[in-house]
């Protein structure tokens, strides 16, 4: 049985108002802290510093373990949940969940199994997620929600029960919702053995490829191709970034360097290593030119880090493709370039 988790902080706020605040919270200067001495210090405090939260999920979801060591803390709120300090895990875990999700959000990577470190988290995690996405509180951006549907497939495996099934059924089929938000919602019911609204939404992309100028028979392809990614169908997103790229030079198109990472992408998680390494040579000779707008470029994190082009890394020529799209490291961040 999922635990009602609060949506207010403890002087009364908003946990959303309350998050917006990390970033600006004045914390003291010091150097990094682990994550359980970070927790047991707001748990011995009275729960109601904004700058003491703000350290806490901080050094929580800095640390490579720190939603281990939270779970674990939140493992003894089925022993003694009683106790005052069982007060100040309810309010720390909501904050760390959406904060992890934020930070996974902007990362500009996206991948199967991106959000599985939540699983620490569980059982509480699984309920607040669902509950943000079919029973929305105020606080809560409505735009927001299409952001919790990766972890929600990350973390959910098999089907979920049947009140929850149905609360993401309405949300698919009604118009009104925001057309990536059904998508993503649809794509999860596929991964749970229900594809009939993904069907509908591929043969809606389908019958887009063929209408139009040869750019907008490009654009719709791509489209297709990054639905079928997003169903985790990757073979099929090949052959339709296969079917763009002809489509392109058929009509004379130049496609984007995201277009050609995104085909690098499927191909390697195909195992296609010629393929992938070709899209991604397509991709790096496009950053290699100097009048490339500075909106279409990658980020060299995304070559460098990336677990969906993790084979072309292995591969010989890859540090050669790196150096050609973003230069030699010579800066002391390390993101060299041009």
């Amino acid at each position: 049985m999922g635990m009602c988790w609060p949506t207010t902080d403890a002087r009364g706020g908003s946990l959303y108002a309350a998050l917006s605040l990390l970033a600006s919270a004045p914390v003291p200067a010091q150097g990094p802290v682990e994550p359980a001495a970070a927790i047991e210090r707001w748990l011995a405090s009275e729960h109601t510093s904004e700058s003491l939260m703000t350290a806490t999920v901080e050094a929580v979801c800095d640390a490579p373990d720190g939603l281990k060591v939270l779970g674990k803390k939140l493992q003894a709120l089925q022993v003694t949940p009683g106790e005052p300090r069982s007060k100040g895990l309810r309010s720390l875990m909501p904050k760390v969940a959406l904060e992890h999700l934020r930070r996974t959000y902007k990362s500009g990577m996206t991948y199967a199994g991106q959000y599985g470190g939540l699983a620490s988290l569980e059982p509480w995690i699984g309920p607040f997620l669902f509950g943000l996405l079919l029973d929305t509180p105020e606080w809560y951006p409505l735009t927001f929600r299409v952001r919790l549907v990766p972890a929600i497939r990350d973390l959910q495996q098999q089907l979920p029960d049947a009140a929850r099934v149905a609360g993401i059924t309405r949300l698919v089929e009604d118009e009104r919702e925001a057309t990536d938000l059904r998508r993503a919602l649809a794509a999860a019911l596929w991964q749970w053995g229900r594809p009939r609204h993904a069907v509908e939404f591929i043969r809606e992309l389908q019958l887009a490829t063929t209408e139009g100028d040869g750019e907008d028979r490009v654009n719709a392809t791509l489209l297709l191709a990054d639905y079928f990614n997003l169903l985790r169908e990757y073979r099929r997103a090949a052959a339709a970034h296969r079917a763009a790229q002809a489509l392109a030079r058929g009509a004379g198109v130049e496609l984007l360097p995201v277009a050609w990472y995104s085909a690098a992408c499927v191909h390697a998680l195909n195992g296609d290593q010629e393929r992938g390494l070709e899209a991604l040579r397509r991709c790096a000779e496009m950053h290699a030119s100097p009048h490339l707008d500075k909106s279409r470029r990658l980020e060299r994190k995304l070559f460098e880090q990336d677990p969906e082009i993790a084979s072309l890394r292995a591969d010989p020529s890859f540090g050669e493709l790196l150096e050609l799209a973003f230069g030699e490291r010579d800066d002391e961040d390390g993101e060299g370039g041009r």
